[in-house]
């Protein structure tokens, strides 16, 4: 099977994952990708999600950015949060460019010649959400001054 028709493959069931939890999204289709756009509500913050199928490098990415960024002084201190917190995960991970202060949640899923199923997209969308809802507010806090690696860190042994 052809890249393309792969990658097609791969975006509807993407689609079809989505239709099946009644998830609203827009998407766009090019030669190159096929990308899904939606957001979920969580605990404390609605989630932008952006979901691309790139066609040559044969991955679904899934990236999700902060709804801040980290002013100069604090990113540092921010680097190692996201440190700590990605040393939890399995799938996934926070990331920062150290330039901008821009924080984001990526996942990346290849699926060289083979078929990505529903569940697999149902896991990467509800996977993602988790780590976000579960992390944001930390670190929006520890940007803010108002909670400690040290505190991070309990919060993280804890759960």
């Amino acid at each position: 099977m052809a890249k393309y028709d792969e990658a097609k493959a791969v975006f509807n069931t993407l689609c079809q994952t989505l239709d099946n939890l009644n998830w609203k999204y827009n998407k766009e289709e090019h030669e190159d990708s096929f990308s899904v756009f939606t957001s979920a509500v969580g605990k404390d913050l609605t989630m932008k999600l952006s979901i691309r199928i790139d066609v040559e490098r044969q991955v679904m990415y899934l990236k999700s950015p902060m709804p801040f960024t980290v002013p100069e002084d604090r990113r540092d201190t921010l680097a190692i949060a996201l440190i700590r917190a990605n040393w939890t995960m399995l799938n996934g991970s926070f990331e920062m460019d150290y330039s901008d202060g821009f924080v984001a949640f990526k996942l990346i899923v290849p699926y060289m010649d083979s078929m990505i199923g529903v569940e697999v997209c149902r896991y990467m969308i509800l996977l993602s959400c988790r780590m976000i809802d579960t992390f944001n507010d930390k670190f929006q806090a520890i940007v803010d001054g108002r909670m400690t690696l040290a505190e991070l860190q309990q919060f993280i042994s804890a759960n």
